[in-house]
């Protein structure tokens, strides 16, 4: 994906790579308005929800609501309401203000290790008193508001990342940040917070004291770019989790560079982040893997079906779609294929474009404003040919849709649960009481990747920037590896993971409820 200022960000699933053109979300298909809103998304239930919303254990996350939905007013601790069409309340004591994308940057009140509360869509006055008593350096009552928030609102990260930085208290521990858009979209924020408030809470219970700062970069750069220069400045903290989207990852990632703080992006694909500059060598990172992978990933799965010869339909007007179809047809070219013929989605009747094609596959790139489009040319084709689809094909619209037709279709994701590294998705489950998406998953790989530099390099807490040289240097060296949910992770010198993109295959199934699932290949 290419990454501009003139984009819309998406308010369900956070893709902040929309044309300012786009009715709809590219990938989730919500639809946009072309002003950003502070109001938190509420996702529905059911067969509804789409991926990006939701996760799951065990199967596809769209089908069901969990975890990732908005952490509800708490009204009742001993029976908190757990609706995810709940509104949630406005806390009129919280000590973040309420801000927009481009206001001038608010540091100080954007960071917090526990002492003020930075997510004002959820009244809990546990988590106030808490958040006081925490700043006073009272830790002991901190940690007991804590916990009765945290008790109160079970899938609530933030409760539990203060409640365990409560309970380090003065212990001497080592800092890592989080860096999300609490801001811009609240619940993604929380999705990428339960990844790592699980991973926190894993180390410390096996010995390693760890803290977390809380980030709020609003998904606006110049917040971002201010909020790096602030952490750099921060002796305490020893490596970044985030941004949460590609423009603020860009924003800030120079900053941690000249800054030689280690950054381990979990959701920025956009290929430009692996141009950064890397003078004194490398501290920039990340675990998703990059929209060039998924184009090579997909090109080379074609080849071994046999298939050199591809229809490729994409949207001309959308950059994801674009550099899904430049990072596909290049990697063909290269490894022995060619793409017969290219076709663009938002012009014409594309799927008149299959007859006398000549090829032998089909290729689906759309953006959420071509998607129906897409779907026409799967119904089209009715099985005859093969179908690879890009991520923007793994929603429920897919499956409803487009039905038998889809029947054998390829497609790309980032994580799936009945792949992931035991015991991730059953632990997550449990600690949340409910299923968490691939945010949840690939940020708590972000920990993962940190905390094994950490031990490789033996960095110990108050060590500054000796530490932060050393995890840079443990992640920048060839042969490290971490385990994640995600399975093993290592670096290429760029940056990116060196990895694949994981796929799935459209079967006839009965857990989405309509009469086919997205099944991983073995």
């Amino acid at each position: 994906m290419t990454d501009s200022f003139n984009h819309v960000t998406c308010p369900k699933c956070g893709y902040e790579e929309n044309t300012t053109t786009a009715q709809k979300c590219e990938i989730c298909g919500q639809p946009l308005k072309k002003s950003k809103s502070l109001a938190p998304v509420i996702a529905g239930v059911g067969a509804a929800i789409f991926l990006g919303a939701l996760g799951f254990t065990g199967y596809n996350a769209f089908f069901r609501k969990d975890a990732s939905q908005p952490v509800p007013q708490a009204t009742n601790p001993t029976n908190p309401p757990v609706d995810a069409n709940a509104n949630p309340g406005v806390d009129p004591t919280a000590t973040t203000p309420t801000t927009t994308p481009g206001q001038p940057a608010d540091v100080a009140g954007a960071l917090s290790w526990g002492d003020r509360v930075l997510f004002t869509d959820a009244s809990n006055a546990d988590m106030q008193a808490g958040a006081a008593a925490y700043a006073s350096g009272d830790y002991a009552t901190a940690a007991t508001r804590f916990e009765a928030a945290r008790k109160a609102v079970r899938n609530d990260p933030e409760a539990l990342i203060y409640l365990n930085n409560a309970k380090l208290g003065s212990t001497p521990a080592l800092g890592i940040a989080a860096v999300v858009p609490i801001g811009d979209n609240p619940n993604t924020a929380r999705e990428l917070l339960r990844g790592v408030a699980q991973a926190q809470d894993e180390a410390i219970k096996a010995g390693t004291p760890v803290k977390l700062l809380i980030a709020d970069d609003r998904n606006d750069a110049a917040q971002a770019a201010a909020i790096a220069n602030a952490l750099v400045q921060n002796p305490d903290v020893v490596g970044v989790i985030g941004h949460g989207t590609s423009t603020t990852t860009l924003a800030a990632a120079p900053v941690y560079q000249q800054g030689q703080l280690p950054m381990i992006s979990p959701t920025s694909t956009t290929t430009e982040l692996a141009t950064v500059p890397r003078e004194g060598g490398n501290f920039v990172f990340r675990v998703i893997p990059s929209d060039q992978f998924t184009g090579t990933t997909l090109a080379r799965h074609m080849l071994t079906l046999g298939k050199t010869k591809p229809i490729v339909f994409y949207n001309s007007q959308s950059s994801y779609s674009k550099s899904l179809q430049d990072a596909f047809s290049t990697t063909l070219g290269l490894e022995g294929g060619q793409v017969v013929k290219l076709v663009d989605l938002s012009q014409g009747n594309p799927a008149a474009e299959l007859e006398g094609s000549g090829a032998d596959a089909i290729v689906l790139l759309p953006d959420s404003a071509t998607f129906d489009g897409a779907i026409a040319v799967a119904q089209v084709n009715n099985g005859q040919l093969p179908v690879l689809a890009g991520d923007a094909f793994y929603r429920i619209d897919a499956l409803q849709k487009g039905g038998a037709s889809l029947t054998g279709t390829i497609v790309t994701v980032p994580w799936h649960p009945l792949k992931s590294t035991p015991p991730f998705a059953q632990t997550s489950s449990g600690l949340w009481g409910g299923d968490v998406n691939w945010r949840t998953a690939l940020s708590y790989d972000a920990f993962q990747v940190l905390s094994s530099a950490r031990t490789v390099g033996n960095v110990v807490p108050n060590s500054g920037a000796s530490g932060r040289a050393a995890i840079g240097q443990a992640l920048a060296t060839q042969g490290f590896s971490a385990n994640g949910s995600t399975g093993a992770i290592s670096f290429l010198p760029s940056g990116d993971r060196n990895t694949t993109v994981l796929l799935v295959e459209v079967k006839p199934g009965t857990r989405s409820g309509t009469g086919f699932d997205f099944v991983p290949l073995p």
